[in-house]
Order: structure tokens, then C-alpha cells, then sequence
């Protein structure tokens, strides 16, 4: 089964669109590619940057059969950036996390992930995320999401999912808080999602 999520995220002085297509061998294996651009205006001089991330996800608990879900990610990521000087410098890292989702309540979903991250010149740091989905009408949804790396990045955002089509074609809608060390920013997304894509 082949998905497909898209989003265009706005802040001050920074832009950002992500692509990322997965692709579903099996109802416990899958596979997902993620690739970025973004202008961050925030600094001098302004930074263009582009990114590329794989990554492979098992779960060994289904949440529709078992009312729980668990398994683990792991993902490889590589950012290039460049600046208005043409100067360019790139990282790469490697990360891993353990997932949990839970279904409190027929309409409510909680999941949780935490795991670590290694970029390539700097040390392994501890990643977490919670959040909390719950259907408030028919095909329409209400989540919010907490997570950090470390004690250098906190994001914090919330938003709408409605499903025009059910369980095939969404439309999402969120405003957040991303705290990281220099900078900080309040952004909103729009985004779709597509699933269950036929060839």
C-alpha cells in the first residue's frame, strides 16, 4: 500500500515544505522517505537547506487486534544548507526510536515514542514525542502533539485532521511552538494526506 503526506509550514522569517511518500509491504513493515527545503530568514545570512530522510518502521503489535500497538523506527537523515554567501555545509544522523499507541477510548488514540538521535559531529541525545488524537465528529479529528530532542529543541502544536474522503484523503491544519536554541518561532501548517494509493 503506497501513502503520501504533504505539508507547507509557516513562521516568521522561515518557510518550509515536506514531502514524504511510505510505502507499506506488509501491514507490520514499512517504508518511508521524507524530503525537505526550507528559507530560514532568522539568521544572517539567511540559510536555504534541503533534507533527505529514510526511514524504516516494524511493528510487533497491531493497535486493531490487540486494542494496543507497539514497534520501533529507524531512520537516517542528511541536511545541506547554504547561505546567501554560497557557503554550504552539510550533516548527517542516525536515530532510532520505540513506539507505543494506546486506544483509552473507542474515539480517543495516545501514542508515545522515545528513542535517540546521533548526528554526525556532535554527541547522542535522548529524542521523546507524546500526543493525543481524539475524533470529535464523524471523519474529523482533534490532536496535539509534545516531543524534544534533548534539551536543546521543544516543539509543541495542535490542530485539526478532517477526512474529506474516509481514511483515504485528509486535510490537516495545525499551529505550534518550535523552541531551539538560538532561535524560536510560532508557526501554522496545512498539510494532505493520501492513503491507501493505488498504482
Amino acid at each position: 500500500m503506497l501513502a503520501l503526506e504533504t505539508w507547507v509550514e509557516w513562521a516568521s522569517r522561515f518557510r518550509e515544505f515536506r514531502f514524504e511518500p511510505e510505502y507499506n509491504f506488509d501491514p507490520r513493515n514499512a517504508v518511508r522517505i521524507e524530503l525537505g527545503i526550507n528559507q530560514d530568514r532568522r539568521f544572517a545570512p539567511a540559510l536555504r537547506s534541503r533534507a533527505a530522510e529514510v526511514e524504516f518502521k516494524h511493528l510487533f503489535t497491531d493497535l486493531a487486534r490487540t486494542g494496543w500497538g507497539s514497534g520501533v523506527i529507524v531512520a537516517v537523515d542528511r541536511d545541506i544548507a547554504k547561505g546567501n554567501d554560497d557557503a554550504a555545509g552539510s550533516q548527517s544522523s542516525v536515530s532510532a526510536a520505540g513506539l507505543l499507541s494506546l486506544r483509552p477510548a473507542p474515539d480517543t488514540l495516545a501514542h508515545f515514542n522515545v528513542g535517540a538521535v546521533r548526528p554526525s559531529e556532535a554527541s547522542t541525545r535522548l529524542r521523546w514525542a507524546v500526543a493525543l488524537e481524539h475524533e470529535v465528529v464523524r471523519r474529523t479529528s482533534l490532536f496535539v502533539e509534545a516531543g524534544a530532542v534533548a534539551v536543546e529543541e521543544r516543539l509543541v502544536h495542535g490542530g485539526v485532521r478532517h477526512w474529506v474522503k474516509h481514511e483515504r484523503f485528509a486535510i490537516d491544519l495545525t499551529v505550534g511552538r518550535r523552541h531551539s536554541d538560538p532561535a524560536a518561532s510560532t508557526f501554522i501548517t496545512l498539510g494532505i494526506a493520501l492513503q491507501d494509493i493505488g498504482w
